[in-house]
């Protein structure tokens, strides 16, 4: 669990909904933390200029239109989806 001094208290509570597989000790946090923000397409540069409450609700942000997305059964196309369709053409 992050630390307080530097998450507000909504973040946190948003990030106890998120944490359904139970409390897991992560070996590498500060590289766990930096792995998840490349996998979702932050770059270095977008690291340099937000603060840890910013990366943070735009994980929560993500997760949760994931969850949406999930629910309905349809979502909308991204422009990779796109170029792999062309691609089969």
């Amino acid at each position: 669990m992050p630390s307080t001094a530097f998450v507000d208290k909504t973040v946190i509570e948003e990030l106890k909904k998120l944490n359904t597989s139970g409390e897991k000790k992560e070996i590498f946090p500060e590289h766990e933390f930096l792995a998840a923000c490349l996998r979702i397409g932050l770059r270095i540069e977008d690291l340099k200029i937000l603060t840890y409450v910013d990366v943070y609700k735009i994980f929560i942000s993500f997760f949760n239109s994931e969850e949406k997305e999930e629910n309905n059964g349809v979502r909308q196309a991204t422009q990779e989806d796109i170029k792999n369709i062309v691609a089969r053409m």
